[in-house]
């Protein structure tokens, strides 16, 4: 049990350079060709949320971006010797989308952290966008929690 604390506070401290990690795939994600074309095929699947498909299945450019701009935080994820209960970002099935005061739609995700065997906390990644469009307004946002 000892050895789970240890963890959380590494974990814990490395806080901001995972939030960091976040931001710099986020910002790189935007500045690519993969980017644009992923925004072009954003526009063409513009029926996505009034589809049958809308809640049971990621929308693809939506899906491709979040893992895209996970790039970073993956690797230094594995530089702390854990790993996550389900694929990057999270479970879709079990994520919430909500719309914020503002207008900007957040899906947010929760994944339970592991190191070895043990369950160590959970990480929650919001992606703040919009529908409208293929937008990004800010990096995922990264709080953990204690189990």
């Amino acid at each position: 049990m000892e050895t789970n604390q240890t963890i959380l506070q590494l974990i814990n401290d490395s806080h901001s350079l995972l939030q960091s990690s976040l931001d710099k795939g986020w910002k790189e994600f935007q500045e690519t060709e993969t980017f644009a074309i992923a925004n072009q095929l954003s526009q063409q699947i513009d029926w996505w949320y009034s589809s049958k498909y809308y809640g049971i299945l990621p929308n693809p450019t939506h899906w491709y971006a979040s893992q895209l701009s996970g790039k970073y935080f993956l690797i230094e994820i594995g530089k702390l010797g854990v790993y996550f209960d389900t694929v990057f970002p999270g479970n879709f099935l079990q994520s919430e989308e909500f719309v914020r005061d503002d207008g900007l739609d957040v899906r947010r995700f929760q994944t339970k952290v592991f190191y070895q065997t043990e369950p160590v906390c959970i990480f929650q990644l919001e992606y703040i966008h919009t529908h409208e469009k293929f937008y990004f307004t800010y990096p995922p946002q990264l709080t953990i929690f204690e189990l």
